[in-house]
């Protein structure tokens, strides 16, 4: 933020000093374009961003490919926009004030098309970028805006007809909702389409080997011996259980992640963490297990591991009841060097180790019409901030 035209003076009004950081976010956003620093697309054009990466958990690189354009709300019980998170109100309440003041769509929501052809992302590895820049991730970041007649078709005819599922954004996107009523609500004899019908898009195919959804691990204070005891007591009525014997350390535990992230047997695996001891849990029952769920856990997860970690292993084994947001107990981690620091030095007792959701089983919950549970899917890598911004005339 030591930038005067850094992105985050536009979008993150708790790291400003303004009296009123939501009218000087949107002064700025016009002065930036006034000034050319951001640059007005005088014709339709779509902007076609390729972000080339390390995963972080497997060190493997990949590619994925996407696209910027404008998307039109659909109206109220149209489902052809997915969701699989819950929202919180005060998050939403913050952006609406932030879009009233900016008019228009700051930062995109990421959401996911089908095309399992593959006919866009050929189109779009044709394409010379315009711009090549590498982040503070390390990541290459190319980016092309594009204006040719035949790609522009090829999105409509592919991406139009679908229901997206939305990957990140989802506070975003209803805040567009929200900002679009309070527009109608103001404007009631406005006529056609208008600008605030629109919120600005990343759009990437479900199918694109690029999409990565990184696995989020659990760590859990206030659980004692006894109650680690029982809970290996009760999981061996489910899972086969191997201790390890590595000691517990950054590497092996990140090694433990990756080989349950890349494990295809039919059966499937996690890992359990203590301050000495790392097991690895496989499941031998899942008709038994899965009888421990309640009737109100949807068809559509009760396959997941994480519904069963949060509905059955901190519910009924450990005690710990999960409501809106996340407890003082539990964090939630990426890396094995954060739990060997949670369980060595932070006061947490135990860690659970989950593989990745697949894209697939959250586009399964989403037309199911299913929120998943907190931090069931981390979309990797995050797009950057201030490629692209939509404001209103």
């Amino acid at each position: 933020n030591q930038d005067p035209h850094n992105y985050v003076w536009a979008i993150l009004g708790e790291s400003l000093q303004d009296h009123n950081y939501y009218s000087e976010a949107a002064k700025r956003l016009r002065a930036w374009v006034a000034e050319g620093v951001l640059l007005q697309e005088d014709t339709p054009k779509v902007l076609v961003y390729r972000q080339t990466y390390k995963s972080p958990l497997t060190g493997e690189e990949k590619t994925r490919t996407g696209f910027y354009a404008l998307l039109k709300l659909p109206d109220p019980g149209d489902n052809a926009v997915l969701p699989h998170e819950r929202t919180f109100s005060e998050h939403k309440a913050d952006r609406l004030k932030l879009y009233s003041e900016v008019r228009g769509t700051p930062e995109a929501i990421f959401v996911l098309y089908s095309d399992p052809k593959g006919e866009l992302g050929e189109m779009f590895n044709d394409l010379s970028p315009d711009v090549t820049f590498p982040d503070f991730h390390g990541h290459e970041n190319d980016v092309a805006l594009v204006s040719d007649p035949k790609i522009m078709e090829a999105i409509k005819r592919i991406v139009s007809p679908q229901k997206l599922l939305i990957a990140d954004g989802h506070h975003r996107y209803e805040t567009g909702q929200n900002y679009q009523a309070q527009c109608k609500a103001a404007n009631p004899d406005a006529e056609g389409p208008q600008p605030y019908d629109y919120i600005l898009v990343y759009f990437a195919a479900l199918e694109d080997p690029g999409v990565e959804i990184l696995p989020t691990h659990r760590m859990v204070k206030g659980v004692s011996e006894e109650e680690i005891e029982k809970f290996l007591k009760h999981a061996g009525d489910f899972f086969d259980i191997e201790e390890s014997d590595e000691d517990v350390s950054a590497e092996s535990i990140h090694d433990k992640a990756i080989e349950i992230h890349q494990d295809e047997s039919d059966a499937e695996v996690m890992g359990f963490v203590t301050r000495d001891k790392i097991y690895t849990l496989k499941l031998r029952d899942k008709e038994k297990l899965q009888s421990l769920l309640s009737p109100d856990v949807e068809d559509s997860i009760r396959n997941l591991p994480v519904v069963w970690l949060h509905r059955i292993f901190f519910d009924q084994l450990l005690g710990v009841t999960l409501e809106e947001g996340a407890p003082d107990r539990i964090a939630y981690v990426r890396t094995g060097s954060e739990i060997q620091a949670g369980l060595s030095r932070l006061g947490y007792d135990v860690a659970f180790i989950l593989r990745g959701t697949h894209p697939d089983e959250v586009k399964t919950a989403a037309q199911a019409g299913v929120r998943m549970p907190q931090k069931s899917t981390d979309f990797y890598p995050k797009i950057l901030s201030g490629l692209a911004a939509y404001l209103h005339p």
